[in-house]
């Protein structure tokens, strides 16, 4: 037996087979070796995260945006709490069974299949971070989502900071709106804390100034159960709010200028002539900014854009109309400036004015007989003004309008400013290679042809009128306060003071008192105790040929645009109030009113003020 053994022993093969089997097994070994120092070493940061990340999750909270107060210090935006539904990609079991039952007990921010792709898109990409897909739950909702907690894995209900406009669609084009930061905006923001489902301003001042409102996020770690359901608090970093914002407007003249202007269809604007502080911008129709603060759903966002009255456009600062009389003060004044005509310079209108073969009307058909320039002011001739156009020409009146704001960019800090147009020979060479014809002079001289302006162009126009030339920056933020305490505050700008002569602005002043006040075509302004001077257009959008019809006779979308632009008092200009109302017919009945009921909410406090008592 003994010698059996020793012969295999001795025998080679035998020997090599097993030196062969002690390699492998070391072989094996070294690689088991390298194997635990890879795993324990080299990929333990990996290993670390996906094992905590099977017990801890980090819940973002997200930073409520700073507050937006008026000149009062009154919220017109604001952050309040709302219950979200949250997905946690990573302990979603059935994306498309749990969304569909949780179709049936929340309404989805976008369709049901845009939600899902939403998940699964994140299950890929970024599966560990919780993304929004329904906002502002009732509280019903909560409840049932609460009491099938078991049936969802990796869905929860979260406390969440939400936008919230008190004063709903009276600041909508001002402020804007807010919501979630698009992949877009990601990718080409240079701030490195925006994260997927951040709530970022996406028009107006919510945009402008979304540096200083959108906060800080903190986060909550927190340990979950096999389903993915908190457990427990393991830390917590607080969110920093953001800075709040102070701007120039009147929450009480907001909400005068929506109400008077009502279901139709323009802008009102009120500056203080002085400053260029903007006191009131409402353009309408409006939107309800609080519905995009929610999530708004595709239909809705469709019916927006497809509405012919075009409720996303800021009308005040991107509409631009033809401006029909409004203009003729910055005529009368130019005339006198130039010295091409006399104040006492009569004019005979007999209803009409023939250029050629080619004849203009006036707006009152039996024509106003023998006017001077304050009658033509008061009364709206438009024959007195054919002749002062012809007499001017395109460049004088271009210079003198464009020099006091009209035609040209304000510089508002709001977004998406659009300039209008004082057209010129050069101008018109430019655009249609063509020369400046002699009609076209007589009709900027009645603010038709070519001329179109925005309602803010004309605020800044009249405004320069009330301060006898000092051109001044329209401006809406007062003050803003970042999250460390800075303030930036916003001072008052004059962009230029025009040589006016002080004698030619008052014979204006007192001409467009007259309009309000002596029988002129702006009585529906008219204010007790105040002086209020200004001037109607009324702007021919369409051209009827044949006997003259009244614009409210006509079919609404070839309709007249009514203007009205007046400051007051006369003698002391404190506000400058423009109002258009698209299609509205005659600037008298139509937007005078809207003016008078913004300066009426303007001096009902200051008058019923009592006196201030000299000494002590």
């Amino acid at each position: 037996m003994n010698e059996r053994i020793r012969k295999r022993e001795q025998d080679p093969d035998i020997a090599r087979r097993a030196d062969v089997l002690r390699y492998v097994a070391l072989a094996g070994f070294i690689l088991l070796l390298f194997r635990l120092y890879w795993l324990q070493v080299v990929s333990y940061d990996h290993y670390q995260s996906l094992s905590e990340n099977n017990r801890l999750r980090l819940r973002t909270v997200r930073a409520p945006r700073g507050p937006i107060f008026d000149r009062k210090g009154r919220a017109i935006a604001e952050t309040q709490g709302s219950f979200d539904l949250v997905c946690s990609p990573v302990d979603v079991a059935d994306p498309a069974g749990e969304i569909r039952f949780l179709s049936e007990i929340v309404e989805f921010d976008t369709d049901e299949e845009e939600v899902l792709g939403k998940v699964l898109e994140a299950m890929k990409t970024n599966p560990y971070s919780g993304i929004t897909i329904a906002r502002d739950l009732r509280f019903e909702q909560v409840s049932v989502l609460e009491f099938n907690r078991e049936a969802l894995p990796g869905f929860s209900v979260m406390v969440e900071a939400k936008r919230s406009y008190p004063f709903g669609a009276a600041f909508a084009h001002v402020l804007g709106y807010v919501g979630e930061v698009s992949q877009g905006e990601l990718e080409s923001s240079p701030d490195e804390r925006l994260a997927m489902g951040d709530i970022v301003g996406k028009y107006g001042l919510e945009r402008l100034m979304d540096g200083v409102l959108r906060g800080v996020n903190g986060g909550r770690k927190v340990e979950v159960d096999a389903a993915g359901r908190d457990q427990r608090l393991v830390e917590e970093v607080p969110s920093n709010t953001g800075g709040p914002l102070y701007t120039t407007l009147d929450a009480d003249l907001q909400k005068s200028a929506q109400d008077a202007l009502g279901s139709r269809a323009g802008a009102v604007i009120a500056l203080d002539p002085k400053t260029g502080e903007v006191l009131a911008f409402y353009s309408a129709p409006a939107f309800d900014p609080n519905v995009f603060a929610r999530g708004i759903r595709r239909a809705d966002w469709q019916a927006l854009n497809a509405d012919p009255r075009k409720p996303m456009q800021n009308k005040g600062l991107q509409g631009t109309y033809a401006p029909g009389s409004t203009v003729k003060p910055f005529l009368a004044l130019a005339a006198l400036e130039e010295e091409v005509q006399d104040k006492g310079g009569k004019v005979s209108c007999s209803g009409s004015y023939r250029l050629g073969n080619r004849v203009f009307r006036c707006w009152k058909e039996k024509g106003h007989g023998a006017v001077d320039m304050y009658r033509a002011l008061v009364q709206s001739c438009d024959v007195y003004f054919y002749t002062l156009g012809l007499k001017l020409g395109p460049e004088r009146v271009a210079a003198l309008e464009k020099g006091a704001g009209l035609g040209t960019v304000t510089g508002i800090d709001l977004p998406g400013e659009r300039k209008g147009l004082v057209p010129d020979p050069e101008w018109k060479r430019k655009v249609s290679k063509e020369r400046w014809y002699e009609y076209e002079s007589l009709l900027l001289g009645i603010g038709q042809g070519s001329i179109h302006l925005t309602p803010l162009e004309m605020a800044v126009g009249y405004s320069t009128l009330a301060t006898g030339g000092e051109v001044m920056r329209p401006y809406v933020v007062s003050r803003a306060v970042g999250m460390d305490g800075t303030v930036s505050e916003r001072k008052p700008e004059m962009l230029r003071k025009l040589p006016w002569k002080p004698e030619n602005v008052e014979f204006l002043r007192k001409a467009l008192a007259g309009v309000v006040n002596d029988y002129g075509t702006g009585g529906g302004a008219k204010l007790p105790g105040v002086v209020v001077g200004g001037k109607t257009g009324t702007a021919q959008v369409a051209a009827v040929k044949g006997k003259m019809i009244k614009s409210e006779d006509l079919p609404y979308e070839i309709r007249d645009h009514a203007w009205f632009a007046a400051f007051a008092p006369v003698e002391d200009p404190k506000i400058c109030v423009v109002a258009m109302v698209e299609h509205g017919g005659h600037g008298g009945s139509a937007a005078a009113p809207i003016v008078k009921a913004v300066m009426q909410e303007f001096f009902r406090t200051r008058l019923a003020a009592p006196p201030r008592k000299e000494g002590g």
